[in-house]
């Protein structure tokens, strides 16, 4: 589990609870100047598990989130008094021929959907958060959450 000031970021694999360590990644680049968090979580996928949803949620979230994708970044963000956080990862689900694994916006978070031609890999999730947002400083959790940047 990794605290945020939104709540407890937690990982499910086929909706059951796993433990992960959170990496925590350093703010130093132009980008990133104003977060107060930016972690990566990974996840061990092996193609003998075929089939598997892998969450990145904050269950007790009670605000909608909003979807920033990019070019291969799926990132959701969530918006709660003068706090933004945003969970990413690397992807483009609406265009599969990218990769062999597909995935999902959910309310609380976001998930990896692997199949049967999944191959062997880390699924990567970024999580950033900044306190607090402006317009100015909005996009540096977007740049933070980008599994591909870290």
């Amino acid at each position: 589990m990794l605290l945020t000031p939104l709540g407890a970021i937690k990982l499910f694999v086929n909706d059951k609870e796993v433990d992960f360590t959170a990496i925590k990644l350093d703010n130093l680049a132009f980008q990133y100047r104003d977060v107060n968090g930016r972690y990566l979580i990974q996840y061990e996928y092996k193609s003998e598990y075929k089939n598997q949803e892998i969450k990145c949620c904050i269950p007790v979230i009670d605000v909608k989130g909003h979807i920033e994708s990019g070019e291969r970044l799926e990132a959701i963000a969530f918006y709660k008094e003068d706090i933004k956080l945003t969970i990413g990862v690397e992807g483009e689900f609406h265009n599969p021929k990218y990769s062999d694994y597909t995935g999902e916006y959910l309310s609380n978070g976001i998930q990896y959907k692997t199949n049967q031609t999944t191959v062997d890999r880390k699924l990567n999730f970024g999580v950033c958060w900044i306190q607090p947002v402006t317009e100015e400083n909005d996009v540096q959790t977007w740049f933070g959450a980008d599994p591909t940047l870290m």
